[in-house]
Formats: structure tokens, sequence, C-alpha cells
């Protein structure tokens, strides 16, 4: 026959609420401990708020952006190119091709940065380089 083990009874309602204070008690006691010895750091002096996000700044910054990441594109396509040797049809079109959209976007960046270095935020670009020396 087969023989039945039983677990211990479980502690009542108040025996369990008894040793939950008791963990509580302990945790409290030790986070006052522990908040004397690490005393909280005094709270940084935010900023005022800074003025809106002007959008035609904004416009400029993208356009900047795009131009900057279509000319090196076409430089790298331009660079690729470099490893294309041998008599294929077509080399010198699409070299020239390549070339032209090169210089394209070299221009179209050009626009770009005089477009930027034209508006308040590139302004203030000027303002912040100037206050440190070139090397």
């Amino acid at each position: 026959m087969l023989s039945l083990v039983l677990a211990p009874a479980a502690p009542t309602m108040g025996a369990a609420a008894g040793q939950v204070a008791g963990k509580l008690a302990a945790l409290q006691a030790t986070l006052a401990r522990l908040a004397a010895k690490y005393p909280p750091r005094p709270v940084a002096v935010l900023t005022p708020a800074s003025a809106p996000i002007d959008p035609a700044t904004t416009a400029v910054r993208h356009a900047l952006a795009r131009a900057h990441s279509a000319m090196f594109d076409a430089r790298a396509a331009k660079h690729a190119l470099r490893k294309e040797y041998g008599p294929q049809a077509g080399r010198f079109c699409r070299i020239r091709a390549v070339i032209m959209r090169c210089r394209e976007a070299r221009a179209a960046y050009a626009a770009a940065a005089a477009a930027f270095h034209a508006s308040p935020a590139g302004a203030a670009l000027q303002v912040a380089r100037a206050k440190y020396p070139r090397f």
C-alpha cells in the first residue's frame, strides 16, 4: 500500500501578516540607514525652456543633410567605378554620368550649405565656432 506524506500545515493568516510586517519593517530600517549614509544629491537647475523650433530652420537643416547624403552617395559611386577596367560597352558613358552626377551633387551641397549659413541657425553656429580657436 502506498503511503501518503502530507506537507506541514500552512501558516494562519495572522502569522503570515506578522512575517510580512516584520520584513517590511526591516526593509524600511535598511532604507533609512542608506538614506542617512547617502544623502540625496542637489537637484540640478534646469535651463529655461528654449525657444520653439523654427520650421524654416529645420527645413534648411534637412535640405543640407539630404544634399550631404546625396553628395556622399555620388562620390561612393564614382569611387566604385575605379575598379571597373576593361573594354566594356558603355564604360565611358557610365563614368561620365557618374562624374556629372558627382559634380551636380557637389553644387547642390554648396548651395544648401550657403543657404544654411545664411539662416539664423548658421549664424548661431558661426558664433559658437568663434568661441573656440581653430587648429
